[in-house]
């Protein structure tokens, strides 16, 4: 959750550099990885026509000298809520699904969702939910459901397919009744991934191949990366107090090895992708639906998407991005970051792999700070 509030901590105060001016990213953010504070990093300005500049720093492996690349592979975890959000958008587009319309009509196994009225050490009570859930509720973290089925947190958050995962989310009463107040949740994210898995006929991850990512040109954006994209895969890393260094550090959410045979596809936050194929994902958000002259969404289902709906709440969320004074996006758990400032037409991507390096946190908002910058 930390990259959430980070993320309203950026300043659009509007800078002006000359048009043949080089944004001073590498210079500002290469004492972190001279420090030993940070092991890599790639960042990207871009427009929603063109990319401005790639500054690519540091290592993607410290211990094999392996140096960082515009095509280092990242998992960007949470990065794929927003992936998600648009797939939902694509079928709402064509009339087939409905943000207001009950999860019912979609998943009719969620009828008999209850609601924890009261939970002590010696008893749970449960009641109905009062109100149905709906794609809109799922979408920006107001339906009440729990961050993670207890299966997933026994387990991984890529332990089951959509099918078997949404009679594991009946399983997990809800922590409040729907619309009344924002939790952060992957079961929400998830069950709006299984409607249009089931609405679309197809697994998740061939509508998002087929509908999404062919028609962008992402060829790098996968839940399963292949031998090539897991040489690639930047390394995680954390700091150790004892050691005084950064030290490889193995993500928990994710079942390993990636090329495991038994993993599935995770709307929540399961997706690889390089900075090349996300900047287009991004882009096309900027182009209001549009990228390359081919159009994703409609310019309605855009606005819908950075609207906020969790007035619940004090953190701004619209469907599947944080949203605020004209900036959405969002991050992922390692560090990965994305905005689409549509005040000044820029998208700003920052790749990252790390478990809770604060250095990386102060060096994202610099880079905020100078991409945002306009001519």
């Amino acid at each position: 959750m930390k990259h959430l509030l980070f993320f309203f901590l950026i300043l659009l105060i509007p800078l002006v550099v000359t048009a043949t001016e080089k944004f001073p990213v590498a210079e500002t953010l290469e004492p972190y990885i001279k420090n030993g504070e940070l092991p890599g990093i790639v960042t990207v300005i871009a427009t929603k026509d063109a990319v401005l500049q790639v500054d690519v720093l540091g290592y993607a492996d410290l211990e094999q000298q392996k140096p960082m690349k515009p095509d280092t592979v990242f998992w960007i975890a949470s990065q794929t809520k927003p992936v998600t959000a648009v797939a939902v958008m694509i079928l709402v587009d064509e009339g087939k699904l409905s943000l207001t319309e009950p999860i019912t009509t979609y998943l009719p196994e969620l009828k008999d969702l209850k609601v924890v009225a009261e939970k002590t050490d010696n008893r749970t009570v449960l009641v109905p939910v009062n109100k149905p859930i709906t794609l809109e509720m799922l979408l920006s973290h107001t339906s009440g459901t729990e961050f993670l089925t207890p299966f997933q947190s026994q387990h991984k958050i890529d332990s089951l397919p959509m099918s078997k995962y949404v009679a594991t989310a009946v399983m997990t009463p809800l922590r409040s009744q729907p619309g009344t107040t924002y939790h952060y949740s992957n079961i929400g994210i998830n069950l709006a991934g299984a409607a249009v898995e089931r609405i679309a006929g197809m697994p998740f991850e061939v509508f998002l191949e087929k509908r999404l990512f062919e028609p962008l040109g992402m060829k790098e954006t996968t839940f399963f990366p292949s031998a090539d994209q897991r040489n690639r895969l930047a390394t995680t890393y954390s700091f150790s107090l004892e050691q005084s260094k950064l030290i490889p550090s193995r993500t928990g959410f994710m079942t390993y090895p990636l090329d495991e045979k038994h993993r599935f596809a995770e709307p929540g936050g399961g997706l690889f992708s390089t900075p090349g194929d996300l900047t287009k994902f991004f882009q096309m958000l900027q182009g209001n639906g549009v990228f390359n002259g081919k159009r994703i969404l409609s310019e309605a289902a855009v606005k819908e998407i950075q609207s906020r709906r969790n007035g619940v709440s004090d953190v701004p969320y619209g469907l599947g991005v944080t949203t605020s004074n004209g900036v959405f996006g969002h991050g992922g758990a390692l560090g990965t970051e994305a905005l689409v400032n549509t005040n000044n037409g820029r998208v700003l991507l920052y790749f990252i792999q790390h478990q809770g390096l604060e250095k990386s946190d102060e060096a994202r908002l610099k880079f905020y700070d100078i991409g945002n910058r306009i001519e």
